[in-house]
C-alpha cells in the first residue's frame, strides 16, 4: 500500500499500489480549494468516483458540513473512509461522513432510490452545495453521468458541479447546464458547471 500520498498541509494518507487509481494532484486540490475559498465553509459535499477518497479529505479539512463519497471499487471505498476516519476531530463527526461502495453511474439515475446512513440525510429533502466528479480519463461517459447529475433532485439552484478531466476532453453546451469557469493544471482540466436555473 502505497503512502505518498498528501493532502494539503502535510498529512499523508493512504493510496492503493496499482495502475487503475489516480487520484487527484496536490496541484489541483490546491487550486481548486483556492477558488472556492471559504465558500466550502458548513458545504454538503458529494465526491463522485472518490478513489481514495482525496478530494472528500480535503472538503473535510476545509470545513464542510457533509460528506458523502461514492467509490465502486471495494478496496478504494475502504481506504476512502479510512483516510476520512483518519482526519483531525473525526471522533466527534463520524455521522458526518458516508462513504457509499455503489457505481457512480447507477448512484446518479434520477429514480434511483438512494440509501444513505439515516445520521446523513434523506435526498429527498437533503442537497449537495458542491459536486466533484472525477471518471478514469479513458473513458468517454462523463456527460452521460452529467445529464444523470443535473436531472436529478439533489442539486440546489446555485450548486457547482466541478468535473476533473483530461485536457483533450471538452465538455459540451447543454441545456441543463451552464459552464462558468475552465482551469488547466498540467494533465488534468476542472470545468465548472452550474445549473441553467441558477442564470
Amino acid at each position: 500500500m502505497k503512502s505518498n500520498l498528501r493532502l494539503i498541509g502535510g498529512k499523508r494518507i493512504e493510496s492503493p499500489n496499482n495502475i487503475f487509481t489516480r487520484p487527484t494532484t496536490l496541484r489541483v486540490r490546491e487550486a481548486l480549494f483556492n477558488i472556492l475559498k471559504n465558500r466550502v465553509e458548513n458545504s454538503n459535499w458529494l465526491d463522485l468516483f472518490s478513489g481514495t477518497g482525496a478530494i472528500s479529505c480535503e472538503a473535510y479539512n476545509h470545513g464542510a458540513k457533509k460528506i458523502v463519497a461514492i467509490e465502486k471499487n471495494k478496496i478504494n471505498s475502504k481506504i476512502c473512509l479510512r483516510n476520512l476516519l483518519s482526519l483531525q476531530d473525526i471522533e466527534s463527526r463520524k455521522n458526518d461522513i458516508d462513504v457509499i461502495c455503489k457505481d457512480v453511474l447507477i448512484w446518479t439515475k434520477p429514480n434511483y432510490r438512494r440509501y444513505l446512513s439515516p445520521e446523513i440525510m434523506d435526498l429527498n429533502k437533503f442537497k449537495f452545495d458542491y459536486v466533484y466528479l472525477d471518471p478514469p480519463y479513458h473513458v468517454d461517459f462523463h456527460e452521460l453521468v452529467l445529464n444523470q447529475i443535473f436531472s436529478c433532485n439533489f442539486l440546489k439552484k446555485e450548486s457547482i458541479v466541478i468535473c476533473e478531466h483530461s485536457p483533450n476532453l471538452y465538455i459540451k453546451k447543454s441545456t441543463l447546464w451552464e459552464t462558468i469557469d475552465v482551469r488547466d493544471y498540467g494533465q488534468s482540466r476542472l470545468t465548472f458547471l452550474i445549473n441553467v436555473q441558477h442564470a
